[in-house]
């Protein structure tokens, strides 16, 4: 006969729970993609709908072909307007809208809501192609930092208490970029500072959030040819005696191909 002691039932309880917490908490976020308007660069869709996640899945969700006029002073558009705009969709954790125009107070994101917010391509775009980035680069690198700020506070609230930006440019998804040029700084393999990464752990977040996070920054980066060009301006001297040394091998082996060439087909000699 069997005897179970509630003492030995509750530990296993329990970690059956927190193996359900995990699970649940491990479900990705779902984040919806809309366009306002017309966008000066093509951005691939299919690309970011199937970007490998553990954290986020992207949907292209249902757009604005057509926008009205700016009402901002400078040809900008207002929050106000936006928030007539753009609807959260109630399936997902919230929408990023992309839009060509500038943003009121020159920002190149705003969050307009607990579940809305919108990125501009205005100058940005032309910013990060002319260093070799893509637009889906700016585009992921920014929706990482909006999942960082929903997973914090269950929201993305748009208030200073909840903003996490700081002044000092650390190659991190919360630079101010105040200097919109400086976003360049993190968007090869972006990262979170240590500051960013204290204040995450003092959120209820689970515990595989950030190893997660770190693994797929890594993957936001330059395409393999304009990393080995960066390499090669870094590194001038090295790569003339590398291409130098791989000349020489190539003649080699070229040479020793044509005389074993020449002992199977003799009238090539």
């Amino acid at each position: 006969m069997l005897i179970f002691h509630l003492s030995d039932i509750l530990p296993f309880c329990t970690l059956k729970q927190v193996s359900q917490q995990e699970q649940q908490a491990m479900h990705p976020l779902k984040i919806t993609i809309v366009s306002l308007g017309s966008l000066k660069y093509p951005v691939n869709m299919s690309y970011l709908e199937g970007w490998k996640s553990q954290l986020i899945k992207l949907t292209h969700g249902a757009s604005v072909g057509h926008l009205p006029d700016a009402e901002g002073e400078n040809w900008e558009y207002t929050s106000s307007q936006l928030n007539s705009l753009v609807h959260a969709n109630n399936n997902t954790s919230f929408t990023v809208a992309l839009i060509s125009a500038p943003l009121e107070g020159n920002y190149y994101m705003r969050r307009l809501g607990d579940k809305v917010a919108v990125l501009s391509l205005f100058e940005m775009a032309e910013i990060v192609r002319f260093s070799d980035f893509t637009v889906e680069n700016y585009i992921l690198r920014n929706i990482y930092e909006l999942a960082v700020l929903y997973a914090a506070n269950d929201a993305l609230i748009p208030t200073d208490a909840h903003s996490w930006a700081h002044d000092d440019v650390r190659g991190c998804l919360f630079d101010m970029n105040a200097n919109k040029s400086d976003v360049v700084f993190s968007l090869h393999q972006p990262k979170l500072c240590d500051a960013c990464k204290a204040r995450v752990l003092s959120k209820q977040v689970y515990s595989g959030f950030l190893p997660a996070l770190s693994k797929e920054l890594q993957k936001i980066k330059k395409s393999l040819y304009f990393r080995m060009s960066d390499w090669v301006k870094a590194h001038p001297i090295l790569a003339l005696i590398v291409a130098a040394l791989s000349a020489i091998s190539l003649n080699l082996i070229a040479s020793v191909i044509f005389e074993k060439a020449k002992c199977l087909f003799p009238w090539l000699g």
